[in-house]
């Protein structure tokens, strides 16, 4: 029987040898924080502390997000109705834990980003995966649903080349495979021309597209969808990166636009999982909860 896990890790191996990165050519997808906000040990801290959750009611914002009501913005320069903050995101919050699963806005160090997944490891620690851009090794990470939890993980490895980072939570972290209706029961699987693929991010929530091939989609997404999970159904095949830079300055920003918008760049999962399993340490052997 064809090992095709071992063939993945010899082929990430060999791929990092040469300093190619897999998900290049990419406009990153994060979305730092606006100067004089901060997050502290006791979540945010900052004069612009709810910068990144605000209701509109006016004619614009409704129009814009073509939704009749108040629409909610979390992601400056983003027209869509984002997702709110779900009731058991809540309800952990006020038992002094933050709920973490895919699709989970956070903060890392000073950028808003959206979580992958989120699982256990072989050592049985908790971990999550989100974008390598978001922030590098030993920056700390928050909750955007639950900031007044304060820090829940560390990034403990940001590798540029495949775009992820691994997070190492600590006791203030619940893991979870379903989060705000968004469900990971499997991971891994290869994309293929014309394949239904569908993400979530904190800036232009649930979108769904069709793939162009295992890195590419027409998957609308923005910054601050940076590091959300793609998936195919409920399995969790990439991790979004970025936007292709053969089509610039076309973000995703409005459902006005449909499929008129820069194609979204992924890291294969697969991929990701090899590279972890081949470094060793926090995140390899990662498994769902």
């Amino acid at each position: 029987m064809i090992n095709t896990r071992r063939i993945r890790t010899l082929f990430v191996s060999a791929l990092l040898a040469t300093g190619v990165s897999i998900c290049a050519p990419t406009g990153a997808f994060a979305q730092e924080m606006p100067q004089g906000s901060s997050v502290g040990e006791a979540g945010l801290a900052a004069p612009k502390a709810d910068w990144n959750y605000q209701w509109r009611n006016d004619v614009q914002a409704q129009v814009m997000a073509q939704h009749l009501g108040p629409v909610l913005h979390r992601v400056e320069g983003s027209w869509f109705n984002a997702p709110d903050i779900p009731q058991e995101s809540r309800e952990s919050e006020n038992s002094g834990t933050a709920l973490l699963g895919p699709g989970t806005p956070i903060f890392v160090g000073n950028k808003i980003c959206t979580l992958a997944v989120a699982g256990f490891d072989a050592a049985g620690r908790k971990v999550g995966i989100t974008a390598g851009h978001c922030g590098g090794t030993g920056e700390k990470v928050y909750s955007a649903d639950a900031p007044g939890v304060g820090e829940v993980g560390v990034v403990t490895q940001s590798v540029p080349e495949l775009d992820y980072a691994a997070v190492v939570f600590n006791n203030k972290a619940t893991v979870t495979r379903s989060y705000a209706g968004v469900t990971v029961n499997a991971l891994g699987g290869v994309t293929t021309l014309g394949q239904q693929l569908c993400k979530k991010g904190v800036a232009t929530g649930l979108t769904c597209g069709i793939a162009w091939d295992q890195y590419q989609s027409q998957v609308c997404a923005m910054q601050g969808d940076s590091g959300g999970p793609m998936l195919a159904g409920d399995r969790l095949v990439g991790i979004v990166s970025g936007g292709s830079r053969l089509i610039p300055n076309g973000a995703c920003r409005t459902p006005w636009q449909g499929p008129l918008h820069t194609p979204t760049v992924s890291a294969p999962i697969d991929a990701v999982l090899a590279h972890l399993d081949t470094v060793g340490g926090p995140g390899a052997g990662f498994r769902l909860p």
